[in-house]
């Protein structure tokens, strides 16, 4: 006897076939009734039904309506979820909105950047037996350090971005904590910071805000407040002519391949490796210059950068920035110079200073003469 089948299992079976998933999609699906246990319902339906009485087209149309609306479904659910990943994104707060006020914030955070890490700092209120240690991303303790007893005061995390092994430790986010014994046992020490915000430094794709050579970042911040009126310089752009003016580092201008200023000056207390990252006006790493023990001085030092990216290919026209790293992480960039003039780059003023006309942004300004 001959089996009456209305649609045909092969056609069936290819049809199948065709809206299956891989294993992620699929395991991901399982949550709701997704379009592949739609179809699986529907195609055993169609398998099982009475060959004498099979189902009507327009039952069988009505379902593939229906399966046609809940791929809508998870369309439009999907795209809300993109949606909603795309507005958290950009409603995360702008660091260059904290540049000049006075911020308190959880510092507790190391960024390590071709093995050499940011500074730490903490505040003992009293003297005190000292130990750090510093974790990874995951939370597993990577360095244990010993400063031993210290009197009350402030202090850097003396950190060389070796593990416990003398290995250097991976390039990447880590965090540190202080514990202190005062007689009693050892407790951890809060470690906040207050301070003006100087400037925003960018570090693998993360805006960090720099207060006195401290990266905090954003989400640490518990207080915000404007900077006092008598510390808060009133003058204009056309004030500072004529000035003699220091600044902590200024900005690249590159127009035709040409790049403005004197190059790139830091100082060092004493001779070691340096990595320099150039930043575009995004805040990313377009070139990354790493600078060796023996090509270092105590005192200053200056490195010009031929306007190229890493791979050795002439960056667009715009404006550039930059950052020094040391491997004590005690570079100090800070230049000096008489305000020569003003200058408009995309409705921005900026100040014209030195002998060699460095673009200087009036929130670095750290010093009038």
């Amino acid at each position: 006897m001959t089996t009456v089948n209305a649609t045909g299992n092969a056609s069936l079976a290819k049809l199948a076939d065709s809206y299956k998933t891989n294993d992620a999609e699929k395991k991901k699906e399982d949550d709701y009734l997704g379009r592949e246990a739609f179809l699986k319902m529907l195609v055993a339906q169609l398998q099982n039904q009475d060959p004498l009485n099979p189902m009507q087209g327009s039952d069988f149309s009505a379902q593939l309506a229906q399966f046609s609306s809940l791929e809508q479904l998870i369309n439009v659910n999907k795209s809300v979820e993109s949606m909603a990943a795309a507005f958290e994104k950009s409603s995360e707060t702008d660091a260059s909105t904290f540049i000049g006020k006075e911020v308190t914030g959880n510092a507790n955070s190391l960024d390590v950047t071709s093995g050499a890490p940011s500074v730490g700092r903490y505040t003992l209120p009293k003297e005190a037996d000292v130990m750090v240690k510093i974790s990874n991303s995951e939370g597993n303790v990577v360095k244990t350090i010993y400063p031993g007893q210290q009197k009350a005061g402030e202090y850097n995390v003396d950190w060389d971005g070796k593990d416990n092994g003398g290995n250097v430790v991976a390039d990447g986010a880590y965090t540190y904590e202080v514990l202190v014994n005062t007689g009693s046992g050892y407790a951890t020490l809060p470690t906040t910071i207050t301070g003006k915000v100087d400037g925003v430094t960018y570090q693998n794709g993360k805006a960090y805000l720099d207060i006195g050579g401290v990266l905090l970042s954003p989400d640490s911040i518990v207080k915000v407040a404007d900077v006092k009126a008598e510390e808060k310089p009133s003058m204009t752009a056309l004030d500072y002519l004529g000035k003699d003016i220091s600044y902590s580092g200024h900005i690249f201008s590159v127009e035709g391949g040409k790049v403005s200023g004197s190059g790139i000056k830091f100082d060092l207390e004493n001779q070691e490796d340096v990595v320099i990252e150039v930043l575009d006006s995004k805040g990313n790493v377009v070139n990354k210059v790493e600078v060796g023990l023996d090509n270092t001085t105590t005192g200053q030092n200056t490195v010009n950068w031929d306007g190229t990216d890493s791979s050795g290919n002439p960056v667009s026209d715009g404006i550039y920035s930059y950052s020094v790293k040391s491997a004590s992480g005690k570079a100090k960039v800070s230049e000096s110079g008489e305000v020569t003039g003003i200058k408009y780059i995309n409705g921005t003023q900026y100040l014209v200073a030195g002998e060699n006309s460095d673009l200087v942004n009036i929130a670095s300004v750290t010093g009038i003469e």
